[in-house]
């Protein structure tokens, strides 16, 4: 998710630092009667960006590529570090929860088994039967979970953003019940799409790349409570207990 785009040329403007053609300047500001009239698409693109790191917490759905693979994500996050979600692909699919002291995880068995390719059959059955349909519980703190709690990171997460340069204002649209301004930017091997709310904050609803590694993913329920309350009962797994 990143929004590499390309320096525009602001005509209008120049003509207005230079002094010329008056007339035509307060044409052009007339004519910017849509939303956030007097910003560039750049500008109204980095303040949505702005907007999203000044949530609390937020909920992050979609489709990803990596490495040539698609994952779907739904995934509530919040800068406390407290997450809940899913997370599915080519290779299985995994629930994650993560709070203040442990990340929690169940993984189906092709997950597990795309973990476990390397390992001879019999010791990938036992470890995949043991495990499979499971919450497996580990510290926040250890190595082995590092790579998981980074998928709860708001901030880490926000970080993808570059600053947008050359975004083009399109037309007025809707996404997830709001209304939307439309942001476009040629990249370097595709096209960039920003949806932008247009009422209250000024937040980015949806992004989409397209591309050799594409994304379509939409920002939804902004501020409200993550519930990463930790699994309990007999189907929990301590991985310090595994041994």
């Amino acid at each position: 998710m990143r929004t590499v785009l390309r320096p525009l040329a602001t005509t209008a403007a120049l003509v207005c630092v230079a002094g010329l053609a008056l007339t035509g300047c307060s044409l052009l500001k007339q004519a910017d009667s849509g939303p956030f009239p007097g910003q560039t698409g750049s500008q109204v693109a980095n303040n949505s960006v702005t907007a999203l790191k000044g949530t609390n917490s937020l909920t992050v759905s979609g489709n990803v590529w990596d490495a040539g693979k698609k994952m779907q994500l739904n995934m509530a996050v919040s800068k406390g570090g407290d997450c809940k979600g899913t997370i599915s692909g080519q290779d299985g699919s995994f629930e994650l929860i993560r709070n203040a002291q442990s990340v929690f995880i169940k993984a189906d068995e092709p997950f597990y088994r795309a973990q476990m390719k390397d390992l001879p059959k019999e010791q990938a059955d036992a470890a995949v039967k043991q495990l499979a349909g499971h919450w497996l519980k580990s510290k926040v703190s250890d190595e082995d979970s590092k790579d998981l709690a980074a998928l709860c990171d708001l901030n880490q997460l926000l970080k993808e953003f570059d600053k947008s340069e050359g975004a083009e204002k399109g037309k007025v649209t809707t996404e997830g019940g709001q209304e939307a301004l439309t942001l476009t930017t040629k990249t370097t091997d595709g096209t960039e799409t920003l949806l932008v709310a247009t009422k209250g904050e000024p937040y980015l609803l949806k992004a989409t790349n397209t591309g050799k590694e594409p994304s379509d993913v939409s920002f939804s329920k902004f501020n409200e409570p993550v519930q990463a309350d930790a699994p309990t009962g007999k189907d929990v797994i301590d991985a310090d207990k595994l041994g």
